[in-house]
């Protein structure tokens, strides 16, 4: 089905003598024009049998009046309601659409200086402008909360697995998700009030409660705006739809700093799967956690998830004399995690960050 805006249906215009007698000798606008019954019930034009659905035509515009077009396509002279003002001698490009029962063309819209690029809307010329922005693709987006998740330390595992789940869940990245789960009951209103997009609205609200004066000055002023913090954390999620990839750093308790790298390993399992048998070649998920304790110093941990929720576990530590101590309390790591309920598939110590596996 065609819209109907851009159908240019044909309108057979019946023949009058100039005088009795004698048959006309062209088409004049200022003909009756067949009403939409005998104009159905009239036969397709035999010219037009041969014409294929989706053919490209060209038309001549050769006259105009009272909102009809008398209009010269395949030598023949046909009458059109055009969708747009057309003046005698202009060109239309056509395709046949068919019969029903008479021709009916799909017309192009009219050329114009930009030629046939299309026209974006505004929502997409400000998502182009912000792809435009993004930086190279070696840099990842990088979520910084502004204080630590926890008030204190904790040795508590599960403290500190749900605090690093609570700052990924409610970063804003997902917004939209939980939106449309929110919708169906499968999200809490509350949650959802934690994400950075309602919490500017909240504080913009707040602040225009507190001094409207001041708001309606700042409307006004000359001055350039401040970026929009929302167009930051748009522009991450472009990334993360690009390269389902981010960084996290921040502080999970005061002074401990933590930097969290987490990846979708969709590309590299398909870079490696043909060297990996069955399973193994599966997409998986891959986190390489940063710290620095106070008496290992920075240990980087790489973990992967594979498809069957397999843990394969790296520790690599700074300082080489911290290697033999993770090494004899490496099978207390292991007993942790299957008392945690964790597939261990490998855990190795080593110092040697290059062979990154």
């Amino acid at each position: 089905m065609f819209p109907v805006q851009y159908l240019a249906r044909v309108l057979d215009v019946p023949p009058t003598p100039d005088s009795p007698g004698r048959p006309l000798s062209g088409l004049v606008g200022v003909q009756p024009v067949l009403n939409a019954t005998q104009r159905d019930q009239a036969g397709p034009r035999a010219v037009f049998d041969r014409l294929e659905i989706g053919q490209a035509l060209t038309g001549l515009v050769k006259s105009t009046a009272k909102g009809i077009s008398l209009v010269e396509v395949q030598g023949q002279t046909v009458a059109m309601r055009l969708p747009h003002p057309a003046a005698p001698g202009d060109t239309l490009r056509l395709r046949f659409a068919g019969h029903m029962p008479q021709a009916v063309f799909l017309l192009a819209p009219p050329e114009s200086a930009a030629g046939d690029a299309p026209q974006l809307s505004q929502t997409a010329r400000m998502l182009s402008d912000l792809m435009q922005q993004l930086p190279g693709r070696n840099a990842l987006p990088t979520l910084s909360p502004p204080g630590p998740l926890l008030d204190q330390a904790t040795t508590n595992p599960a403290l500190i697995a749900l605090a690093l789940r609570t700052a990924l869940v409610r970063s804003g990245l997902f917004y939209e998700s939980h939106l449309a789960n929110w919708a169906v009951g499968q999200d809490s209103l509350d949650g959802l009030m934690q994400e950075p997009q309602n919490k500017l609205a909240a504080a913009e609200a707040a602040r225009a409660a507190a001094s409207p004066l001041a708001l309606l000055n700042a409307a006004e002023t000359s001055a350039p705006k401040p970026l929009n913090p929302m167009h930051a954390l748009l522009s991450q999620q472009l990334q993360v739809l690009e390269s389902p990839q981010f960084v996290w750093r921040g502080e999970v308790w005061p002074g401990q700093v933590l930097e969290w790298h987490l990846r979708h390993e969709t590309e590299h399992a398909q870079d490696q799967s043909a060297a990996m048998p069955g399973d193994e070649a599966d997409a998986g998920w891959e986190s390489t956690l940063k710290l620095s304790l106070p008496q290992l110093g920075t240990v980087t941990a790489h973990i992967k998830l594979d498809a069957n929720l397999a843990f394969s576990i790296r520790l690599v530590p700074e300082q080489a004399e911290v290697e033999p101590l993770l090494r004899r309390n490496q099978s207390r790591l292991m007993k942790q995690l299957a008392a945690a309920g964790c597939t261990l598939q490998t855990l190795a110590v080593r110092q040697d960050d290059a062979a990154d596996a």
